[in-house]
């Protein structure tokens, strides 16, 4: 039998705020990886398809569930570009205290959510 030592299982290690985030930076990235570039292709093939394949476009986009899959992207976006300035901030060596990475690993979802309703807040009231 080897003598080399064992990595800690998931159920070892004490989950904290820091791992939420490395998830979440991964899921998002997927999410609008596959999600994204699905509504991307589609829309730029109604672009180019004419008028009647756009406006089936924008009524998909404009039902309920168009809505919920958009808002999520956004949010999956806000998410994972907040996630990669905080990575990107402890790239350059800076953040790393526990206090500091903690207050930035809370914050930075938090950060996601808000600016995601901003967004769509601005989206739905602000075009006046």
């Amino acid at each position: 039998m080897s003598q080399r030592p064992l990595s800690p299982h998931l159920q070892i290690w004490r989950w904290g705020p820091h791992m939420l985030v490395s998830i979440l930076h991964r899921a998002t990235g997927d999410g609008m990886a596959l999600v994204g570039l699905g509504i991307l292709v589609w829309w730029l093939g109604a672009l180019a398809s004419g008028p009647a394949a756009y406006e089936t476009f924008l009524w998909a986009a404009d039902s309920w569930i168009g809505t919920v899959v958009l808002v999520g992207l956004s949010w999956a976006f806000f998410t994972h570009m907040m996630s990669g300035l905080r990575h990107f901030v402890m790239d350059v060596g800076a953040g790393y205290e526990l206090d500091t990475n903690r207050f930035w690993s809370i914050a930075s979802p938090i950060i996601a959510i808000v600016l995601t309703a901003g967004m769509w807040a601005y989206i739905i009231w602000g075009r006046g």
